[in-house]
This record gives C-alpha cells, sequence and structure tokens, in this order.
C-alpha cells in the first residue's frame, strides 16, 4: 500500500521537509481557517473526515474543493447518527469547489502562488510569510524566477480553471491565518505524483502553513499498516543508518 497509494506523497514530503508523513493532527482541523481537499473524495474513501471537515465548518473555516468531479460528500454532509440529518438537515462543506482538469494540478497550485505573489505585492509584507522563509527554507529568489516565467495563459490552459477561479482560491489561502492542504490518489497517481506534493508544499511554506496549530500537510491515507512501517524499515529502500544499526543489534 506505501509503495501504491502515497509512494509520491513520502517522496516528495520526504525531499521537501525531511519527513514522508502529515504535519497535523484532528486537532489543527478545529482550529483552521482554511481547509483545501484536492484530489480526494472522502464522502466515498474517508468518510470519517467529512465528521472532522463538517466540525470545522460550523467554526467558522472555510472550504475550497479541488476535484475534476463534483463529489456529493465534497459539498454538502448529513451525519448518519443525527436525527436531524435523518430528517434531511445537511451541512454544506465547500465554499469554492473547483472542477480542475485531470492531472491539472500543478497548473492550479502555480497560480494560486502567483495570485499569493500578487496580492503580497499590494501589501508589501503582508501576506508572504517572509521570516518563516527565511529561517526554514531554501531556493526562495530561483523557486520566485521559475513562478514568474509561467503565464497565465497557460496555466489557464493546463489546469482547465478560470484565471477568477484560481485567484478566488488565491484569496481565500491568502486571508487564512492557518491552512490544511489535504490530498489523496487524485494527487499521488500521476507520473508527475512527486511534483504534485512538491508544489503544496511550496503553497504551504509560502505563508508559513507548517509547524503551526491548525495549519499543514495532510496526505490522507487509508490503511492504519501505512503510517508506521517505513519507520521501522518495511521498505525496499532502507537508508545506511538503519542496516548499520540492524547489522549492530542482530549480529
Amino acid at each position: 500500500c506505501s509503495n501504491m497509494c502515497h509512494e509520491s506523497s513520502g517522496r516528495g514530503l520526504g525531499e521537501t521537509i525531511g519527513i514522508g508523513k502529515g504535519t497535523v493532527s484532528l486537532q489543527d482541523f478545529d482550529e483552521a481557517e482554511a481547509i483545501f481537499v484536492i484530489g480526494q473524495n472522502p464522502g466515498t474513501n474517508h468518510p470519517r473526515m467529512l465528521t472532522a471537515m463538517e466540525s470545522a465548518k460550523k467554526k467558522g473555516c472555510t472550504i475550497v474543493s479541488v476535484n475534476p468531479l463534483r463529489e456529493r460528500g465534497l459539498e454538502r454532509f448529513a451525519h448518519p447518527q443525527r436525527p436531524l440529518a435523518l430528517l434531511g438537515k445537511s451541512t454544506a462543506l465547500s465554499d469554492l469547489y473547483l472542477q480542475v482538469r485531470i492531472n491539472g494540478d500543478v497548473a492550479f497550485l502555480k497560480g494560486v502562488m502567483k495570485r499569493v505573489f500578487e496580492l503580497d505585492a499590494e501589501s508589501p509584507g503582508t501576506v508572504i510569510d517572509r521570516a518563516f522563509i527565511e529561517a526554514h527554507c531554501r531556493g526562495f529568489d530561483e523557486f520566485k524566477a521559475a513562478l514568474d516565467a509561467v503565464e497565465w495563459d497557460e496555466i489557464v490552459a493546463d489546469s482547465g480553471l478560470t484565471r477568477a477561479q484560481i485567484e478566488a482560491a488565491g484569496d481565500i489561502y491568502s486571508r487564512s491565518k492557518a491552512t490544511i492542504v489535504c490530498w489523496a490518489m487524485g494527487l499521488t497517481q500521476h507520473k508527475n505524483g512527486v511534483a504534485n506534493i512538491q508544489e503544496v508544499v511550496n503553497l504551504l511554506m509560502l505563508r508559513g502553513n507548517l509547524g503551526k496549530a491548525g495549519a499543514g500537510a495532510c496526505p490522507v491515507r487509508g490503511h492504519s499498516n501505512v503510517q508506521g512501517d517505513r519507520t521501522m524499515g518495511i521498505v525496499e529502500r532502507p537508508s545506511d543508518a538503519l542496516l548499520d544499526t540492524l547489522a549492530s543489534v542482530f549480529k
């Protein structure tokens, strides 16, 4: 399962933040001001997550869903164990629903980041968390130059979205002081799956959304065994440090 479903998550996160696991807990959902759900249909694949999203929504969180299909579970949620839900009372979840072109996620994420830079240029120092970037990131100038080289026309064509839709997502992200980005197979199961995850991390780093309450990267995995097996060394690419330790203990 690790090698199939979220291999690109582990690679992308490992190369960018140094660990291949998510950086959030359920508590963070209660404290998030915005949640981006990209390439994931929790209503079908992770139904328990809908309860956390409903709770976050009722606390004022803004939810952006990015999915080629309009999934009912991302639009509204009725808790099956609540009487009012059985009577048809459901909770609207997504404030913005973007039907991105299949595998148009890199273009979409680049567009959101371009919008972040535009808003920061209008109000310098108020949008991009430069203190976080200076303390924890490398290659910012090269990253910005590469992003500047991407034209909006290219982003619109590749994402399948309008510029206005992407800017709306960028506005939500820029206003939020704590943002979680969740994803699943819609991002990982592509030849460029690792690049998808790397762009998610780039977006999170722009506003310092790592290492603080209510914010972070959330690869939504479906099996409990996936979370810890790599840490225990069940992997086809064990590190030299792990092999040396095993050799020293089991002689």
